[in-house]
C-alpha cells in the first residue's frame, strides 16, 4: 500500500540549489524549469509538474529525478523507483558514488513508500553525507516506525516477513 504524506504536517518548501550542497550543481539548462516545477510541487500540484516536465525536450538526471519526485507525490512509487534505478545503480547491484545525494534519497524514500525498509536503508548508507537533511528525515521515520513495532514484528521483519505495518512519511515525498 502507498503511502501519501501527512496533509496535517507542517509542509517544507523543496531546498533552492544554494541550501543543499550534496544536491551538485543543477545545468543551468534545466535550472529555470526545475523552479517551476518545485513551485507547483509546493502548491502540491504533482499533475501539473509532471506534465510540465514530460513537455520539455531537454534529457537531464536531473529532469529524470524531478519525474520520479511528482510520481512519488502522484503516489506511484514503483515507477519512480524505476527512474531513479537508472541514475542511481550500477551494474544492476551497486550505487553510483557520483550521483547528488538528492537522487539516492529520492531512490531511497521510493523504496520506503514501496514498503521496502531494508532497500532504504542499504540506499541511505550509500550517502556520503549521513547529516544530509534528506537522510536524516528518513531515518528519523524508520526509527519512529521500529519503535511502534512488538517484539514478534520485529522478529519476522529480521526474518524477512512483511509486517503489513508501513513507515509512515509526515513530510512530502521527494525533493527536486
Amino acid at each position: 500500500m502507498l503511502r501519501q504524506a501527512n496533509p496535517r504536517a507542517t509542509r517544507e518548501l523543496s531546498p533552492q540549489p544554494e541550501q543543499r550542497a550534496s544536491q551538485g550543481p543543477r545545468p543551468p539548462e534545466v535550472s529555470e524549469l526545475l523552479t517551476k516545477v518545485a513551485a507547483a510541487l509546493d502548491a502540491e500540484h504533482p499533475r501539473k509538474a509532471l506534465d510540465l516536465l514530460q513537455r520539455w525536450k531537454v534529457k537531464s538526471p536531473w529532469v529524470t529525478n524531478a519525474m520520479a519526485v511528482c510520481l512519488m507525490r502522484l503516489g506511484d512509487a514503483p515507477r519512480a523507483v524505476e527512474m531513479l534505478k537508472g541514475l542511481v545503480v550500477t551494474s544492476g547491484v551497486c550505487f553510483r558514488s557520483d550521483v547528488p545525494a538528492v537522487f539516492l534519497t529520492n531512490f531511497a524514500t521510493a523504496l520506503l513508500m514501496m514498503d521496502n525498509v531494508s532497500g532504504c536503508e542499504s540506499a541511505l548508507v550509500a550517502i556520503s553525507d549521513q547529516q544530509d537533511p534528506g537522510v536524516q528525515r528518513l531515518r528519523n521515520a524508520i526509527g519512529q516506525w521500529w519503535v511502534g513495532l512488538s517484539f514478534w514484528q520485529k522478529l519476522r521483519w529480521y526474518w524477512g516477513d512483511t509486517l503489513g505495518h508501513p513507515v509512515k512519511l509526515d513530510f512530502p515525498p521527494g525533493e527536486i
